[in-house]
């Protein structure tokens, strides 16, 4: 073996072990976003609503209507998207992640940011509040 190879192959052989083994410890997107505390309902969720929903979320396409001036009272009028305190038991957080059960996944198109979800299912877990 030339002096080279005896240098390259153990070093391939180690970052190839490394690069596997690193595979294994990934963390969820959601966990690894930091979130901050007391999250605006205004400031932080109706904007992410406006952006991303409400052009589907509206009265002449689909419930709930997530437009501006109604969004806070039909995401909680709904019965079974949130439970404030607990971003787990919120549909709409599963369907967010997309890991709804029924395969209602939302936005269809693409998922929202780690973070914009983070920042909702923080929102439900300080109760939900229209802050």
């Amino acid at each position: 073996m030339k002096p080279s190879t005896k240098i390259i192959l153990p070093s391939a052989l180690a970052l190839g072990f490394l690069l596997t083994a690193c595979d294994n410890d990934k963390i969820t997107p959601e966990l690894s976003v930091p979130v901050k505390d007391n999250v605006s309902f205004a400031l932080d969720i109706q904007p992410i609503l406006s952006g991303q929903c409400a052009g589907c979320h509206n009265p002449g396409n689909v419930n709930p209507d997530l437009r501006k001036e109604v969004a806070f009272s039909s995401l909680l009028d709904d019965g079974k998207g949130i439970v404030p305190g607990d971003s787990e038991g919120s549909e709409l957080v599963e369907m967010l992640q997309w890991k709804s059960a029924d395969g209602k996944n939302m936005p269809p198109a693409m998922p929202l940011s780690p973070l914009q979800i983070g920042l909702i299912k923080k929102w439900i877990d300080e109760g939900a509040q229209n802050n």
